[in-house]
This record gives C-alpha cells, structure tokens and sequence, in this order.
C-alpha cells in the first residue's frame, strides 16, 4: 500500500490531491494511478477526491497543469541578470530537457492530456491547463523577441526552438542519443552556433 503522506488538513484537499497524485505518477505512472489510491494516500475517505474532481482524468489534467507550472518554475531558475538573450534561450532550453529527464512520467502525461476530451465535467480542468501550458514556451518566446525585431521571425525561431527541445528530451529519455561531456546545453550551444551561421 502506498505510503500516506499526511498533508490533508482543512481546506486544501484539492491542492494535496494533486501533490500526492503527482507523487504516486512519478513512482508508478499514469496508468496504475487512481482517486482511490491517491485518497489513501493523502488519508482520506475513498470518495472525498470526488468533492473536486469528478474522475481520473480530471485529476490527471490538475496534475498535468501543475506539471507545465514546474516545467515554467525550472525555466525561469535559470535566468541570468545581463545574460544575452541568446545564451539565456540556450539555458531556457537545457532546463526544459532537463526537466523532462528528471520527471519522465510527469512529462508524458503533460504532452498526452493536451487534447480535449469528451467529458464536460473535466471541461474547467482542461481550460486550466491550456493556461498552463503556455506559461514556458511564452518565457522561451520572450527572449527571441528581445534577439530579434520582426515578431513573425521571433514566432518562427521559437516554434523551431521548442520543436527543438522536444525532440531532445524525446531521443535523450529514450537513450536513443548520448549527450557529450558538456551535456544538453553542449548539444543546443552547437545547434544554436550553426544556425547563426546559416
């Protein structure tokens, strides 16, 4: 039985569904999770979860929001005062794949749950996390508006950025590639010095 990690007190069992949901998905994914499991968790009664959030996937959808806030949070720990725009996207993204390394059952449900879906009652939930979501890649467009002055440039060189660190926390996480000695930030720091020679 998973351990009670005894957070529960009055009036914020909503947030402490989500921080023991979060819990028990990264040790055992997304798959074996449940509002009863989470409910054991905190030390709660197998229905008081319903009270906030009508099903599973709603809870998911909580959880996946507080994700991209965690993903926002780890980003904007590694800006820098006076750092060049360019060098603080180099670091933006290094945060992002490392993030995602370090929270890979997080990170799949984040990217799974963003499309809607048929249950009206996880309606509210899913409008939560659509502002969420938004949060890193804005931090991430910010730094590309302050590098270049034409906004559709600035929108390109960010879609193409983001792919970018996607794609890398995908191939990495999976052992597909093998970052070198100096790490992700090595891998993104030569992809960024090709393309300002393109």
């Amino acid at each position: 039985m998973a351990e009670k990690t005894g957070t529960y007190h009055h009036g914020n069992l909503s947030a402490a569904l989500v921080a023991a949901g979060t819990a028990f998905l990264r040790e055992q994914g997304a798959e074996k999770l449940s509002l009863r499991a989470v409910a054991e968790r905190v030390g709660v009664s197998r229905t008081a979860p319903y009270a906030h959030f009508p099903d599973k996937r709603s809870l998911l959808l909580a959880i996946s929001a507080g994700g991209f806030r965690q993903l926002a949070e780890a980003m904007e720990s590694r800006r820098t005062p006076d750092q060049s725009p360019r060098e603080q996207v180099l670091l933006f993204g290094a945060a992002y794949v490392q993030f995602a390394l370090d929270n890979a059952n997080l990170y799949r449900l984040m990217l799974s749950t963003m499309t809607p879906g048929a249950d009206e009652a996880a309606e509210v939930f899913h409008s939560e996390l659509k502002r969420e979501a938004t949060k890193p890649y804005a931090i991430l467009k910010a730094e590309f508006e302050r590098m270049v002055s034409d906004p559709s440039r600035a929108e390109a060189l960010s879609q193409g950025a983001w792919g970018m660190v996607h794609g890398l926390a995908s191939l990495v996480g999976e052992e597909l590639i093998v970052p070198p000695e100096d790490g992700v930030e090595g891998i993104l720091r030569t992809f960024m010095n090709a393309q300002q020679r393109v």
